[in-house]
């Protein structure tokens, strides 16, 4: 962690939310995901930042694999906002990656995460109509999370 005069910046993050001060907490708890892009506490306190100041997206986003960290309408909210059931744009897993900001994505997933990943694959717009191609790289993709994600 980063360290400021003896204090770590998680720690100065914890203050500054017990104080109220949910801007600061956040700016200083987005630099730490950065730096720490696993630690889990990190992603959990800045889900509750953007929680206290009215985002659910966002809370969505970085609580979304962790079970406890998001609530369900967090996490549909970040779906929403991220276009995960929209025609054109297909929530693939480099694509939440980049959106998690997480070169690993179990190392962040608890097994409700995994779930999560197990079914990306699957999830398109109910009107959308695969060709043939994108028939059999739906289902080749689905094996592959499948397999990865047990």
């Amino acid at each position: 962690m980063l360290h400021h005069r003896g204090v770590s910046g998680l720690e100065r993050a914890r203050a500054d939310l017990a104080a109220g001060d949910v801007r600061v907490a956040r700016e200083r708890l987005k630099s730490l995901v950065v730096t720490h892009p696993h630690d889990l506490e990190v992603r959990r306190l800045l889900a509750e930042a953007y929680r206290r100041d009215g985002q659910p997206a966002e809370a969505g986003r970085w609580g979304y694999l962790v079970g406890p960290d998001a609530t369900e309408s967090e996490r549909r909210a970040f779906e929403r906002h991220n276009g995960f059931a929209s025609y054109a744009a297909r929530v693939t897993e480099p694509r939440l990656r980049r959106l998690l900001r997480s070169d690993d994505l179990g190392l962040i997933a608890d097994e409700r995460g995994r779930a999560l990943l197990r079914s990306l694959p699957r999830r398109k717009p109910s009107a959308r109509r695969d060709g043939p191609f994108a028939f059999v790289a739906r289902r080749l993709a689905i094996l592959r999370a499948t397999a990865r994600w047990r």
